[in-house]
């Protein structure tokens, strides 16, 4: 079961969904927001995150930390961080957008119709979101990896960009 995000936050905006698609939504946000967390954290750092969330949101100060957006200077580096919620988002919306009946072309995600030229959803590119989400990602790790004190159960994977050729 999804615990941070719900069907509603692919309403509108940059991550925008065709409405048509709201029935299944909520199976990709269970499937998902699961296996990037887990991906992202580890297993066990996972367990303690979630069983720290309240509505949605970590109570715990060093889980909150990771879980809202930073700016961090670092030597001549900006640890950029939109969030482990819009992380997800970019994840997700990934997934479903990909499975969805979609073509790419010039003026973006066009949804499969049967009517002539009707390509009334017009949707952010996919693997540019899937790459912000691996930035977050990033950023995140990073974030756990300089204070490893604090996260001393994280076990995360590496992440790869991904390219839309």
């Amino acid at each position: 079961m999804a615990n941070i995000l719900t069907p509603d936050d692919f309403g509108s905006g940059e991550y925008k969904v065709p409405q048509n698609c709201f029935d299944s939504i909520q199976d990709y946000l269970d499937k998902y927001e699961k296996l990037y967390l887990t991906r992202v954290l580890g297993a066990e750092l996972y367990d303690l995150f979630v069983a720290d969330l309240l509505n949605g949101i970590p109570q715990t100060a060093k889980y909150l930390t990771i879980f809202n957006e930073f700016r961090i200077d670092e030597n001549s580096c900006i640890r950029i961080s939109e969030g482990i919620k819009a992380m997800l988002k970019q994840f997700c919306y990934y997934h479903i957008i990909r499975d969805l009946g979609v073509k790419k072309g010039i003026g973006g995600v066009g949804k499969f119709t049967d009517s002539v030229g009707d390509t009334s959803y017009k949707g952010f590119n996919i693997v540019e979101a899937f790459n912000e989400g691996v930035d977050n990602v990033y950023a995140i790790q990073w974030y756990i990896c300089d204070n490893d004190a604090d996260y001393p159960e994280y076990n995360g994977e590496y992440f790869k960009y991904q390219s839309g050729i």
